[in-house]
């Protein structure tokens, strides 16, 4: 009993190769003739598009959000109304101003 226990040794080698195949390696004169084929039927790829992300909706300076509960008749009625502004912020800034009587 004075002898120290010896660690149990584990190997899950081939049970990892059998639950995950490799894929087979793609040549890449055939992955570029593929693309220069598709280009020139017309097929555009999606990378073409310019990514949006949230810096370039940021831009506007517009950060804050306000949320409010309403009834369902008020909330049409504010949305109704508020489709005669380019964007839900100008009809906003024009309610107050009319509170503060500056209009």
């Amino acid at each position: 009993m004075d002898e120290p226990r010896k660690a149990a040794r584990i190997d899950f080698g081939a049970a990892v190769d059998s639950i995950t195949p490799r894929r087979p390696k793609i040549d890449k004169s055939t992955t570029s003739a593929a693309i220069a084929d598709a280009a020139q039927a017309g097929f555009t790829g999606r990378s073409d598009k310019v990514n949006i992300d949230g810096r370039s909706l940021r831009k506007s300076g517009r950060t804050a959000q306000l949320n409010i509960k309403l009834r369902p008749e008020t909330k049409a009625q504010f949305l109704e109304r508020a489709q005669a502004f380019p964007n839900t912020e100008d009809f906003v800034r024009h309610l107050l101003s009319l509170l503060n009587g500056s209009e």
